[in-house]
């Protein structure tokens, strides 16, 4: 009682097995700087990508990356990313593999996973194009976001005789799981615009194939 549920580690290991990449679960670090970098350690000796979550916020305490600063000759590429969820999330190399270290926020960890984690390990796979399907929808309602940050809009997409039509569900929650449970896909909205209109016309990224069959939609159209 008083707990919090911790399901990022099932929820990741699943977007990492839908890439038929397989998981190690180094499990939980107690909030110890020198425990999360002996974790890390463990990891990069057994994995060709490493994938953190919690420990990393937008101030203090940032535990994650203040371990990988401790490792032999590190290079944390950003702290902090102009993005919505997933703002904190940070990366970094050690040994030239990848570590990428996610917001302990569910919506927020999937997002940050999605943008960072999912196209590297496509590349590690020989695989340059993304096999998820795009598709171009019309906005049921208007969606308002802040300029100076990518947004990520959680969307349900649906088909009305030959159109399709994006539904917004949420553009904030980084912890709110049922946005992500009825979604079935995302549309961007650039660090430039205040929002999208109701009606305008965007695309979608759909987050399996399974729903692009049931939409009938081809391919990246």
């Amino acid at each position: 009682e008083g707990q919090i549920f911790e399901i990022n580690r099932l929820v990741l290991s699943s977007m990492c097995r839908e890439l038929q990449a397989d998981t190690i679960d180094l499990g939980i670090v107690e909030d110890n700087v020198e425990e999360i970098s002996n974790r890390i350690m463990l990891g990069l000796e057994k994995a060709d990508l490493i994938i953190t979550t919690g420990g990393t916020s937008v101030g203090a305490p940032d535990l994650v990356p203040a371990a990988i600063k401790k490792l032999e000759n590190p290079s944390i590429i950003v702290h902090g990313i102009a993005m919505r969820p997933a703002m904190p999330t940070a990366l970094a190399i050690v040994r030239n593999k990848s570590i990428i270290v996610l917001s302990g926020n569910p919506v927020a960890a999937m997002f940050g996973f999605e943008v960072f984690a999912r196209p590297i390990i496509l590349k590690l796979q020989g695989l340059d194009k993304e096999p998820r399907p795009i598709v171009t929808a019309r906005l049921t309602r208007k969606i308002s976001t802040a300029l100076g940050r990518k947004t990520f809009v959680r969307v349900k997409v649906f088909q009305r005789g030959d159109e399709f039509f994006a539904e917004p569900i949420s553009s904030r929650g980084s912890g709110v799981i049922s946005t992500m449970v009825r979604a079935n896909g995302y549309v961007i909205v650039p660090e430039n615009r205040e929002g999208l209109q109701e009606g305008e016309i965007v695309k979608v990224h759909l987050f399996d194939t399974f729903e692009a069959g049931g939409l009938n939609c081809s391919e990246n159209s």
